[in-house]
């Protein structure tokens, strides 16, 4: 009995101790705001000419960026980037120049639905168009050159004035870019009222399956407008695979405009671009091999182009910097008897931090 009263008294001194509710720990204190972040992308490269222009070879830094990213608070960011190129046309041809890349401020995580993801954000300015940026996210070799669309003229820059809209849809299934911009890049004000409306959706088919999780289908639709009557349309549709060691990806393109007002007719232009990279991961030594066919009017017979870079890279990785040292051969084919050939080395460095 004696026992049993001891065990009781222990049990009931105890029951204060059990009923108390544990206390819930107080959030950690909003950061001092703004937190503003600089960084810097450039490009250096050595060209040598191999079968035209004299056998011309030069230095030269193709593009450096400084990065300025902030954010002013929880749910509000910005970027500021100029650009330094070299101006090929007027009184400054030849010289280095500052351009505005990107100047935009950012609203995150406008709505949470269970259809539509928390993480959207919401962007005016001087900003990234839906298409170029994400291909680059997956060909990381925006030193050898610009993008497919872009470099045949069909996409003007990779950034360009307007507002857009970004969300995951359905988990991480889809994704939503959408947005009216300009139309004439970050380079051009817009001559009239004549906008451009684009928009990208990515479908993953199989997230979180292994191997299967880097297989997506793009599609781009931008349509858009030189002038009254002189459209500026473009349609992009690209299968994508992304590996530790191996990263492919194939497209195809349409395009419809009327670029000049002296066109009587609308010019219908197509192309396919092929991209492989074979890689030890992210770090290490890399094989790349990509090729673009385009044709840039298909009502005239023999003024096809084929370009074609292949080459070696090697990619320094650290967790917020990454150095990568590529070597390539460029190669572009006209089907026209009255352009010749091009041929040239590439030696460039991809410099990030």
């Amino acid at each position: 009995m004696t026992r049993l009263v001891s065990v009781l008294f222990v049990l009931l001194a105890a029951l204060p101790a059990l009923a108390q509710t544990p206390s819930t720990p107080a959030p950690p204190p909003e950061p001092d705001y703004p937190i503003i972040r600089v960084g810097v992308l450039s490009y250096l490269q050595y060209l040598a000419e191999i079968e035209n222009r004299d056998g011309l070879n030069a230095f030269d830094v193709t593009r450096a960026y400084l990065n300025v990213n902030g954010q002013l608070a929880r749910n509000v960011r910005f970027r500021f980037t100029p650009d330094v190129r070299r101006i090929t046309d007027g009184s400054l041809a030849g010289s280095l120049t500052v351009r505005m890349k990107h100047a935009y401020v950012q609203v995150d995580n406008l709505t949470a639905r269970r259809w539509l993801a928390a993480r959207s954000w919401l962007r005016f300015g001087l900003q990234s168009t839906p298409w170029v940026d994400f291909e680059q996210g997956i060909n990381r070799y925006r030193v050898q050159g610009t993008m497919f669309s872009e470099r045949d003229g069909l996409i003007p820059s990779s950034s360009d004035f307007g507002a857009s809209y970004q969300t995951p849809l359905f988990g991480e299934y889809l994704e939503l870019h959408t947005g009216v911009f300009n139309g004439e890049g970050s380079s051009q004000t817009d001559p009239n009222k004549y906008k451009s409306l684009q928009t990208r959706v990515t479908l993953r088919l199989l997230p979180g399956r292994g191997i299967w999780n880097g297989l997506r289908l793009s599609t781009l639709g931008s349509a858009g407008w030189y002038a009254e009557d002189r459209p500026r349309h473009l349609g992009i549709l690209m299968a994508s695979f992304e590996h530790r060691h191996v990263v492919a990806a194939v497209q195809t393109l349409k395009a419809v405009e009327r670029p000049l007002a002296t066109l009587q007719a609308d010019i219908d232009r197509a192309g396919e671009s092929y991209f492989l990279e074979v890689r030890q991961g992210v770090q290490g030594w890399a094989g790349i091999l990509r090729v673009d066919q385009f044709d840039p009017d298909s009502a005239i017979a023999a003024n096809q182009q084929r370009r074609t870079i292949a080459g070696g890279a090697y990619w320094f990785v650290w967790p917020r910097s990454r150095v990568g040292v590529v070597v390539t051969n460029e190669r572009v084919d006209y089907t026209a008897p009255t352009r010749a050939d091009d041929n040239r080395l590439l030696v460039q460095t991809h410099v990030e931090f």
